[in-house]
């Protein structure tokens, strides 16, 4: 009985200590470990921490897709017996930047609570003020939003009770570290033309005006959305694209101009006039001005006249093609 109170005691004065809002802090470890994560919907790495053990969790500069990070603790029945006896640290702002052959550090502790009387812990750290994670049975959610310094954020394990068996205090603890990804993707629309100037184009995704920048890229849900691109300078483009969580979904739309075009197929050998000029331009489009045109066919002796009244805005398709039908009665 006296083992157990002494045990509570000391338990008290430790979560006392813990609860106090900590300023800057200097502290050191005995290890530290590092591990670079990546926006990969399947990455995940783990480590291996001692009871004193540091952990640098390096993003990667572009963290356009992470919410936060996840850290899934596999903790020895040793340390989940003797609960509250090891304690686990968040910093965001860590001085120097963390690498394994340092061990002294100062920073401010985001986040400190002692690990739990269980064998398996998830501990969900949000980087970004806007983001999706809430807690539930099985997942602890840090309450404050912890921000990347210089990319790094760094945690730290430290026995905060004493009298534990040594099996306690040399205990390893994996930790399992992968990103908490958006549940959206990226766009990035590029839209072309043959004067290079689509600056008054007007983009609509899902009917609703889109405000791209000038980089052309829009962060949207996942799934597939239409694209509408509407201007008076160009024709009216539509695009479907799916966006897929944390990918980059390219788009490029050549723009093209408002003045109708013409498309000529015929079969070779057949001699062309357009408007009484050769025509060369067969099997690919082409523009033309608006009004009346006249087309003339010829091959061998046979011809054949056509004419089109063209109007902005309008493709025109001319198809010579010489046919044999061949019937029984």
């Amino acid at each position: 009985m006296k083992g157990l109170l002494k045990k509570q005691f000391i338990f008290s004065l430790m979560i006392t200590a813990l609860s106090i809002n900590l300023a800057a802090e200097s502290f050191r470890v005995s290890k530290v470990h590092i591990a670079s994560i990546n926006q990969d919907t399947n990455f995940e790495t783990t480590v291996k921490l001692g009871i004193n053990d540091g952990l640098g969790i390096e993003l990667p500069a572009d963290q356009t897709f992470i919410e936060g990070l996840e850290l899934k603790m596999d903790i020895p029945e040793s340390v989940a017996y003797w609960m509250d006896s090891v304690a686990c640290s968040v910093y965001a702002n860590v001085n120097p930047n963390p690498k394994s052959s340092q061990i002294d550090y100062s920073g401010t502790r985001a986040y400190v609570s002692t690990l739990p009387g269980k064998l398996s812990w998830v501990l969900q750290i949000p980087i970004k003020k806007e983001n999706s994670i809430k807690s539930n049975k099985y997942t602890t959610k840090v309450d404050s939003v912890v921000q990347p310094k210089n990319n790094f954020i760094f945690i730290r394990l430290q026995p905060v009770m004493k009298g534990v068996p040594e099996e306690t205090s040399n205990a390893i603890i994996p930790i399992t570290i992968k990103p908490i990804l958006t549940n959206k993707g990226m766009l990035d629309l590029s839209l072309t033309s043959a004067d290079k100037n689509t600056q008054n184009c007007s983009v609509f995704i899902d009917d609703t005006i889109a405000d791209i920048s000038s980089s052309g890229k829009v962060m949207l849900d996942t799934g597939i959305h239409n694209i509408s691109i509407i201007s008076e300078a160009y024709r009216n483009e539509v695009r479907t694209v799916r966006i897929d969580q944390a990918k980059i979904t390219k788009l490029t739309v050549e723009m093209k101009s408002i003045e109708p075009t013409l498309l000529i197929t015929a079969p070779e050998g057949t001699k062309i006039l357009l408007d009484d000029q050769p025509c060369t331009e067969i099997g690919s489009e082409f523009q033309i001005s608006e009004g009346d045109h006249k087309l003339k066919f010829s091959i061998g002796d046979y011809e054949i006249y056509r004419t089109i009244t063209a109007i902005k805005g309008k493709t025109y398709k001319a198809n010579f093609s010489l046919d044999l039908d061949i019937s029984e009665e």
